[in-house]
């Protein structure tokens, strides 16, 4: 399976090539464009369970799969929000990812919903992540822009935590706030992630959440 990106880094889609019978798992909603041909199965991907658990998080309930014709296939798949895209080549290890970051997947990547209690609700905006295991690429989107940080052993980094889209599970995470409580409540930073290396960690530009208190005091009030 080969994955390109076009239109970076502002409205970026990944072109998959899929060699005859090749599959691909997909958040619902994230086809844009493929060829004529190409079968789809819509299904909770792992059973009711599952698919409560995903529903319950915020991602959705189905999950569609996708064959290739017996000429092979191509598809484009897109992200609900402008930014950036890329793709991580898991090599049987486990990778935990931003809820609403999660595009698609391999079908040699074990999919589940994990609950995150305070590391997930303040890493990745949820209470829950998206936590993949396995061999085979996995599709991930950003809002904003995309920025790939490489920690050495022992080496930390801290991130606000709206920012957080991707991380390697054995990375140890630190969830705390920025200063004392006039810092959380004034300063607009509130919790922030602390990493330690060594390994691999993704960030964006923008946070969904920032754009929601930004957006807020400009919608009509009730009676208006």
């Amino acid at each position: 399976m080969e994955v390109t990106f076009e239109n970076a880094p502002a409205f970026t889609v990944a072109v998959v090539k899929m060699a005859p019978g090749e599959q691909l798992r997909t958040e619902g909603g994230a086809m844009l464009s493929m060829t004529t041909g190409t079968q789809i199965e819509t299904s909770t991907q792992g059973g009711i369970l599952k698919g409560l658990k995903r529903s319950l998080s915020g991602e959705s309930f189905f999950m569609n799969t996708f064959t290739a014709t017996p000429a092979g296939s191509e598809m484009v798949l897109a992200h609900s929000l402008p930014g950036d895209m890329s793709y991580i080549d898991q090599q049987g290890d486990t990778w935990l990812y931003h809820r609403d970051g999660f595009v698609a997947c391999e079908m040699g990547i074990d999919l589940d919903t994990k609950w995150g209690g305070l590391k997930g609700a303040f890493g990745a905006s949820s209470f829950f992540v998206v936590k993949c295991t396995g061999r085979g690429k996995v599709i991930f989107a950003t809002y904003g822009a995309l920025r790939r940080v490489d920690l050495q052993a022992g080496e930390q980094y801290t991130v606000d935590s709206g920012h957080l889209v991707a991380w390697h599970e054995a990375m140890p995470i630190d969830v705390h706030k920025v200063g004392g409580l006039k810092s959380l409540m004034f300063s607009g930073e509130g919790f922030v992630v602390t990493l330690t290396g060594p390994g691999t960690f993704f960030t964006q530009t923008r946070s969904e959440g920032a754009f929601v208190s930004w957006l807020v005091p400009y919608l009509p009030k009730s009676g208006n």
